[in-house]
């Protein structure tokens, strides 16, 4: 939602400068202007990247639309809840008390190794490789677009001295036009710092932020897998996984953890708009 809300109102406080100035809306179209930054930011980016890491990079523009928080308090109640299973039922009726729980990867993929046999320290070597190989992957769409918000105003840098050459060799036939000339030639320039620090530069921000999400959320899983494998009580688990939490959600997660149902209130990821 604030993700949304932001963009648009960068969008209305620029479209409010334009119209609020002496300019008419129309000089700040240039469709040339925009072959130049938006083109060369596209093939640099391009040439310094694989086509695969591109690809993902925009995929990714979408997702930070649609990626929310994490509710910690209800994924520890149920992989709480699943501990508390586990023990008193064994790990297989747990398998099928979690294989309906959407999200918890980590969770599903460290109990499915308990099950096959894993020792403990090859469980965790394992799902660490996971866990930091899927955060290396976000942190190179990271650095895509911080490299796009690097290029972009550079490319505008271009656009402009292309313009600037334009003009000064219409200089001495038509001195008149040189304000408007000039104008043009700095168009280039307001496109690309406006698609650096509109676009590609809080784009890469909300991708790093979403990774930092992303590690916290898994490593809470992997400290419950490895909880289960030592066999501690549900209450211990409980208490360790709280640690992660801020003051007042562990106040919640002590009256609700390990008390409820895995069949009932599996959403704890909240979709932004």
């Amino acid at each position: 939602m604030f993700t949304l809300l932001g963009v648009l109102l960068g969008v209305a406080l620029i479209a409010w400068g334009i119209i609020s100035g002496q300019a008419t809306p129309d000089v700040f179209l240039n469709w040339q202007g925009v072959a130049i930054v938006f083109g060369g930011t596209i093939a640099s980016t391009f040439i310094s990247h694989p086509f695969r890491e591109v690809f993902r990079g925009f995929m990714s523009y979408f997702v930070i639309f649609r990626s929310g928080r994490v509710d910690y308090v209800k994924v520890i109640d149920k992989m709480v809840t699943a501990i508390r299973i586990g023990q008193r039922d064994g790990i297989p009726a747990m398998q099928k008390q979690i294989k309906a729980l959407k999200g918890l990867w980590i969770f599903k993929d460290g109990v499915q190794m308990l099950a096959n046999g894993y020792t403990r320290e090859e469980a965790k070597a394992t799902l660490e490789d996971q866990v930091r190989w899927k955060v290396t992957r976000e942190l190179k769409q990271r650095d895509l677009f911080n490299s796009m918000s690097q290029a972009a105003p550079a490319f505008g840098m271009i656009g402009t001295l292309i313009g600037l050459i334009n003009m000064l060799l219409t200089l001495q036939s038509n001195p008149s036009d040189v304000g408007s000339g000039l104008a043009i030639a700095l168009i280039t320039t307001f496109y690309g710092l406006i698609m650096a620090n509109m676009v590609f530069a809080p784009i890469g921000a909300k991708i790093e932020d979403r990774a930092e999400t992303n590690l916290l959320f898994e490593t809470i899983q992997m400290e419950a897998v490895l909880l289960l494998y030592d066999k501690k009580n549900y209450i211990f688990a409980r208490d360790k996984l709280a640690a992660y939490l801020n003051a007042g959600s562990r106040k919640k997660l002590i009256k609700v953890a390990g008390k409820g149902s895995l069949q009932k209130k599996q959403g704890f990821i909240k979709k932004a708009a």
